[in-house]
């Protein structure tokens, strides 16, 4: 294969792009509500599931989210976004949401992990800055 037919877009690329800018809405705003509209919520949450340093870990949360989700949506450093989100995913369905089951309660929480496990597994795609800097750097 050439390497200019190497570069085409897929329709694999079209789905890794649909994936990463749905996941980047989701976590962006939530994110964002973390850290502007709802600290104090999310603390208190914190507390209430043992979370050791609500108010730090509530602003480490929000900056993860808030970054990661920009992250994604650009898909730059897409592997790493990913897999920090699918970890911060993974806490709130133990802490938050299993114990008040899956049906009505983990369910979101478990797609949005399988999602960022799936990115962190594929890469961002074709259609991200992440391949745009390797095609550069494999020009120099």
């Amino acid at each position: 294969m050439s390497p200019a037919a190497g570069r085409r877009v897929t329709a694999s690329d079209l789905g890794l792009l649909a994936l990463r800018v749905g996941l980047a809405a989701v976590f962006v705003v939530h994110g964002y509500v973390k850290l502007f509209g709802g600290h104090d919520r999310t603390v208190a949450l914190f507390m209430t599931v043992n979370i050791p340093a609500p108010e730090v870990m509530a602003w480490v949360v929000g900056v993860l989210e808030l970054a990661g989700g920009l992250a994604l949506a650009v898909g730059l450093g897409t592997r790493v976004a990913a897999g920090l989100l699918a970890a911060d995913m993974a806490v709130a369905i133990a802490r938050v949401r299993w114990p008040q089951g899956f049906l009505g309660a983990a369910e979101f929480e478990v797609v949005l992990l399988l999602a960022c496990l799936a990115l962190f597994g594929t890469g961002s795609g074709r259609i991200s800055l992440d391949a745009g800097l390797s095609l550069r750097r494999s020009a120099r």
